[in-house]
């Protein structure tokens, strides 16, 4: 666990510049100058044999770390037992030595003084989606597999040290135990920021790990060695969520179109690099929790029934990062953020509306219905005279709302149902290049039911998605 040594900090950080002051006086510097010493693949690439055996004797933590995961089977395919750090570094070749260090110092540094089952699974998510990762590189041709490993590896790096920043008493560690695993984005209604944005800014701080910065800045091409750490973590996070099975299902396709290999070989090679990840982790005392696929339980009430698709929203998702990669066009991409929203959460309408440009009313510009209704063609309102609920809470203060959460008896509420006809819908911003251009909207049609919860995170889910695709129009 990270030790703490600013205790005299009045209180938890709650946005990203705090949260990175805090992580960058903790114990967590060590960890970055021993990585920043692996980033450099040409120095480890030409150093002599025994210069990086004494650097890895030197700790003796390490040294113990090292030779158990060298003779894993997923670095060890010879079959020969390895007894000593040279005669790893002679066998497996400093590329492989490489990759080994990184995991071990990740291990090394968060897993101590027993850390808890939260920061056990999020280590063994990541050097999951690093096996992954470089598996997916080294099927589609990718030389430098290892920089893809270790950048890949270090992905979760913000998740992780925020959980291994806090006191295990403190109320938000305890949300945040309470909700792990943390669906995408929702991160930030517990810490004032995303876990990916504090690993950018970590890796930026300590110049290491370049593909994140490149992967976050999202200017790569479809076939760029950068898009198989995307594939790599995006496959683990799913086999943590859904199980192996479903995971497979999610995401071949995409898999395959990028490493243009056969169906069935990119199967195989996943699942046994998640038998492979399993056994190198139980050396160390670490379970990787692949779930079973759970089936999705029907909620709603009367007639009605509401059934997400969480693995149509997982699929659905994958696909919005391809088109993504080639080109951001709000346009073009707003119609694929509605269908995801009305699809994946198994919404009757979604809307995405536009402010006028004196910013006093708000049209619907795109729409997906499943029905015939007419909300899109009566969903026009003053959000100063008819809806200053929507306007304050939801566009200015950029957070989503169900409609039910508005006064009871308000104006909002009245002009609402007034022109639309709807009770149960749900609100979110539209934010394009990090300004509020207008609104998302879904709903259960008319007379429909409540919006469920597995409906509302499904909504929140694409709402923070689109913020992220249209950080940077292209």
């Amino acid at each position: 666990m990270l030790v703490n040594n600013n205790r005299w900090m009045s209180k938890t950080p709650n946005n990203k510049d705090s949260w990175l002051k805090l992580l960058q006086q903790t114990s967590i510097p060590s960890f970055n100058a021993s990585i920043q010493a692996l980033s450099n693949v040409e120095e480890y690439t030409n150093t002599h044999s025994s210069e990086l055996a004494r650097t890895i004797l030197k700790d003796p933590n390490l040294t113990a770390s090292v030779l158990k995961l060298a003779n894993s089977a997923q670095f060890n395919s010879y079959g020969r037992a390895i007894r000593t750090v040279s005669r790893s570094i002679m066998v497996l070749g400093h590329r492989s030595i490489k990759e080994i260090c990184a995991s071990c110092l990740l291990m090394e540094q968060f897993l101590k003084q027993g850390a808890s089952k939260n920061i056990q699974a999020l280590i063994a998510r990541a050097y999951h989606a690093a096996i992954q990762a470089k598996e997916i590189a080294l099927l589609s041709g990718i030389k430098n597999s290892e920089e893809v490993f270790i950048s890949s590896l270090l992905m979760s790096l913000g998740e992780i040290a925020v959980y291994s920043s806090l006191d295990p008493m403190d109320q938000i560690a305890q949300d945040l135990y309470g909700s792990y695993p943390i669906s995408a984005g929702k991160e930030k209604d517990l810490i004032g920021c995303y876990f990916t944005d504090l690993t950018l800014g970590l890796c930026q701080a300590w110049n290491i790990a370049p593909m994140i910065t490149e992967l976050m800045g999202g200017n790569y091409s479809e076939s760029s060695p950068v898009r198989s750490i995307l594939l790599g973590n995006s496959f683990a996070n799913s086999c943590e969520l859904q199980g192996i099975e479903s995971s497979l299902k999610t995401h071949l396709k995409s898999i395959v179109r990028y490493t243009g290999k056969d169906p069935e070989m990119v199967s195989e090679k996943l699942e046994k690099a998640t038998e492979e990840t399993q056994k190198s982790l139980n050396g160390f005392g670490i379970k990787l929790d692949v779930k079973s696929p759970q089936k999705l339980k029907p909620v709603g009430k009367g007639n009605h029934i509401v059934e997400v698709d969480k693995v149509l929203q997982l699929e659905i998702l994958q696909e919005l990062s391809s088109v993504a990669m080639e080109r951001v066009d709000l346009i073009a991409m707003l119609p694929l953020i509605l269908e995801a929203i009305q699809r994946g959460g198994s919404f009757s309408c979604a809307i995405g509306a536009f402010l006028s440009r004196d910013k006093k009313r708000i049209k619907a510009k795109q729409a997906i219905d499943s029905g015939k209704s007419q909300t899109k063609e009566n969903f026009y309102f003053n959000c100063y005279e008819e809806i200053p609920e929507v306007q304050q809470k939801v566009m200015t203060n950029r957070q989503v709302y169900l409609q039910s959460e508005f006064r009871e008896g308000g104006m909002t509420i009245k002009k609402i149902i007034r022109r639309t006809g709807i009770k149960n819908a749900i609100w979110g911003p539209l934010i394009v290049e990090n300004k509020v251009i207008g609104c998302l909207y879904a709903d259960n049609g008319e007379n429909g039911p409540e919006i469920t919860a597995d409906q509302q995170e499904c909504f929140e889910l694409f709402v923070a998605q689109a913020k992220f695709f249209f950080q940077k129009l292209r």
